[in-house]
């Protein structure tokens, strides 16, 4: 099955209906965290995770002018239980010093039960033609801030140096039954419906 990168308007109430919601970060709700059905996080337990211990790490990993992280991103949801959930972001919150978003306005994170592990980037040099070569990292905070960030840093660093320059496939398998295997770079996302398998070869 072949992929292209997309926009998509989720249907609504139907057969194909994708339930998704915001939560607030911070009392202000400047910082929101996109749920999906899936996830069983308590939002009070996230409310204010921005102004807990903060932990970063830098992961050596970098991207040029035009480079995109769609499939750093899918690598990141496919490994991490809650997957890769999304963050919007007003500017009050970056100008308070709160996060620093990998974009102006947003950025993606790996949520836990009480804390959370979000994307972010920093310039660490240039290129030829004078575009930012941007080094991505991981900001914690929570709970296990530290712990998770690292597992996320380390993630990152799987994906570039194992699969960055290998091909994405997707497949809708003939049976429902599958499973995970990391180790073969392949994941079993099952669906109500249909399952679909996503792999790196």
């Amino acid at each position: 099955m072949d992929s292209q990168m997309c926009g998509f308007v989720p249907l609504r109430e139907g057969i194909a209906d994708d339930p998704r919601w915001w939560i607030p970060l911070t009392a202000d709700a400047a910082v929101k965290l996109r749920l999906y059905g899936e996830h069983r996080i308590d939002p009070a337990c996230l409310l204010g995770v921005l102004a807990r211990p903060r932990f970063e790490a830098w992961t050596g990993v970098t991207f040029g002018p035009m480079q995109s992280v769609e499939w750093l991103n899918l690598w990141l949801s496919c490994v991490f239980e809650t997957g890769l959930c999304a963050i919007s972001v007003e500017r009050s919150a970056i100008d308070a010093g709160l996060i620093e978003p990998m974009f102006e306005k947003a950025t993606t994170a790996v949520p836990g039960d009480r804390e959370l592990a979000y994307l972010t980037w920093r310039a660490v040099g240039h290129t030829s033609s004078g575009g930012r070569i941007m080094e991505v990292g991981v900001i914690g905070h929570g709970d296990s801030g530290a712990d998770l960030a690292t597992r996320v840093a380390g993630e990152v660093r799987v994906w570039s140096e194992r699969h960055r320059n290998r091909e994405v496939w997707f497949e809708i398998p003939a049976s429902a039954a599958g499973s995970t295997d990391p180790a073969l770079c392949r994941f079993f996302l099952d669906r109500p419906h249909r399952p679909i398998t996503v792999g790196w070869r």
